[in-house]
């Protein structure tokens, strides 16, 4: 089983300090299901500075190299 984002666009809830990226669950089964993950505060920025990392290793070592 695995997620992925869907094609919509995240949304930030100011009432209750957290942001909802809307994601597809797929089962191995071969069914999928729409969901919703929920980042607090804490979680969101620490997702920022992954995918920041992430990025700046894919840009350095090309999109067909290996990087981790």
């Amino acid at each position: 089983m695995h997620a992925t984002p869907s094609k919509r666009d995240a949304r930030y809830d100011r009432v209750r300090d957290r942001v909802t990226v809307p994601v597809t669950v797929h089962g191995d089964d071969g069914m999928s299901v729409e969901a919703e993950m929920v980042l607090e505060p804490g979680q969101l920025e620490l997702h920022y500075a992954q995918l920041g990392r992430l990025i700046e290793c894919r840009d350095r070592y090309g999109r067909t190299g290996e990087w981790v």
